[in-house]
């Protein structure tokens, strides 16, 4: 699964919020897009960096890898920001390392991203899972069928027409109606007679050292395990008995820390990994290409993108949306608006809010404003494309009920543009029906910021200086949401931040 790159409009909305702290991996693209309030530290740096980073920083929300989180670092985190929302985003799937008990009690929020780097899992171990010849085995087993085992199967299927999978699985997990896939529950089962074994199931009560010294026995004599799951699903004497075998290769992909910890687990058994008569493979490279860590960046960001969201509306809401019915003062700063349409007027509506003087540029068009509920920000990602038209219809519904003369046309989410353009004249917003060049454009930025909406490329930019800075790009009519109330709203912040 290749995600697209990041979209402007979710960088735009993460700018709005306060400091985050990511301290795990990061793709070269999201380091250089990412807004300035996103700090980049080192996965590897040691709790007592963290802890003081935390203290000067204060951030709203942390992205972490496979770092623990443990009762130091929340107490340090809700005693540095001992007001507002906080927020632990884990770039991948596993809460292990995570206090979660403590973090629902100093009311931190947990959100993972279960599922983004599966394909990449699964292509790594397919890759490892390859004979010499480059065929893929004629029988493989796989144990777990959560996100990583089904990208497996199906790409093992992709492969080669004739393979046959032996899957470990859980009842109700077993899905796949291919002829070619026989789902099993019991462990020896699974693994009697195998030589080319998947091993990805989550570890957890039932899973913990349940391979063990029997099960080990079960594979042939010179079978291959590509794990990703913990270590922990080996029992020590599983692990004694593949050290002292000929032919057994086990290749064990986790991050560092864990893979350390399991050098010294097989030191202190006294079957050190680089002693094993076929020493055992350790990489912590299944989730680390470049195209895995834009992935996960991108679902980072969407989830950090639906928070600011969140706090956007909630902060729009919280404030009176009156349009003003005295012009601005001659003293207030100035702004152009290009574009016409309902899109041109929400940004005059939210900039007007902000004491500015307004000017737009483009003939209006007589239409109605409505929600597009089923157009989509970008295919990747509904759930943004979603709750941008839910926060849309919140504003407008607010803007409505703060503009009474609005109210009567404001059918089924609908408001009147000749009502609302008549509110904005009396507020002291001029309207010029021409639209100025680009080189005009760029002369009136040298002197005050402009909005410049481009409806043929469905895009919103701030222009300042003669430099376009692309706010929101990519999205389908543009001018004809309630959605471009949103927008609005987030020019305004980004205007009065910067």
């Amino acid at each position: 699964m290749k995600l697209c790159s990041v979209p402007p409009v979710t960088a735009s909305l993460i700018a709005t919020t306060e400091p985050i702290l990511h301290i795990a991996p990061v793709s070269s693209a999201w380091k250089t897009d990412a807004p300035s309030n996103v700090v980049f530290l080192s996965p590897t740096l040691t709790k007592q960096a963290l802890l003081l980073q935390i203290a000067l920083l204060r951030p709203s929300t942390m992205i972490i890898g496979d770092q623990a989180i443990d009762a130091d670092i929340i107490e340090q985190w809700r005693t540095s920001h001992p007001f507002g929302d906080l927020s632990l985003l884990r770039r991948g799937t596993s809460l292990d390392k995570v206090r979660l008990d403590l973090c629902a009690s100093s009311h931190i929020r947990v959100v993972n991203t279960p599922g983004i780097n599966a394909p990449h899992v699964a292509a790594y171990i397919a890759h490892w899972l390859t004979l010499s010849d480059g065929s893929i085995p004629g029988e493989v087993c796989v144990l777990g069928y959560g996100n990583v085992g089904k990208a497996l199967v199906k790409l093992l299927l992709e492969r080669d027409p004739t393979v046959q999978i032996k899957v470990l699985a859980r009842s109700g997990q077993a899905t796949d109606c291919d002829a070619r896939v026989a789902f099993v529950a019991d462990w020896p089962q699974a693994l009697e007679e195998a030589d080319a074994v998947a091993i990805c199931v989550s570890l957890n009560e039932e899973s913990a050292h349940r391979i063990d010294r029997s099960l080990i026995q079960c594979l042939r004599k010179h079978a291959r395990l590509v794990c990703v799951s913990k270590p922990d699903v080996f029992s020590d004497d599983a692990l004694q008995v593949m050290a002292a075998a000929d032919g057994i290769q086990l290749i064990l992909d986790y991050g560092p820390a864990t893979l350390e910890a399991f050098r010294l687990r097989t030191q202190m058994l006294g079957c050190s990994t680089d002693a094993w008569r076929r020493p055992a493979t350790l990489t912590s490279q299944a989730a680390t290409t470049e195209a895995c860590n834009s992935d996960l960046d991108y679902a980072v960001s969407v989830q950090l993108s639906l928070m600011a969201l969140r706090g956007l509306v909630r902060r729009k809401l919280a404030h009176s949306l009156t349009i003003p019915t005295e012009p601005a003062g001659a003293d207030a700063p100035r702004v152009s608006v290009i574009g016409s349409g309902i899109n041109g007027l929400f940004q005059a509506v939210m900039l007007r809010l902000a004491n500015y003087q307004v000017t737009v540029y483009g003939v209006t068009q007589s239409m109605t404003a409505a929600p597009t509920y089923c157009e989509h920000l970008f295919p990747e990602n509904q759930r943004l494309s979603v709750e941008c038209n839910r926060a849309g219809d919140e504003l407008c519904e607010k803007l409505v009920m703060d503009n009474p003369s609005l109210e009567r046309a404001a059918e089924a989410g609908r408001i009147d543009v000749s009502r609302l353009e008549a509110l904005l004249e009396r507020s002291g917003v001029h309207f010029l029906p021409q639209c100025p060049s680009p080189t005009q454009i760029a002369e009136l930025s040298r002197d005050h910021v402009v909005v410049a909406i481009t409806q043929e490329e469905d895009e919103i930019s701030i222009v300042y200086r003669g430099a376009y800075h692309r706010i929101v790009a990519g999205v389908a009519h543009v001018g004809d949401a309630t959605r471009g109330l949103v927008w609005a709203s987030l020019i305004q912040e980004l205007t009065l931040a910067n």
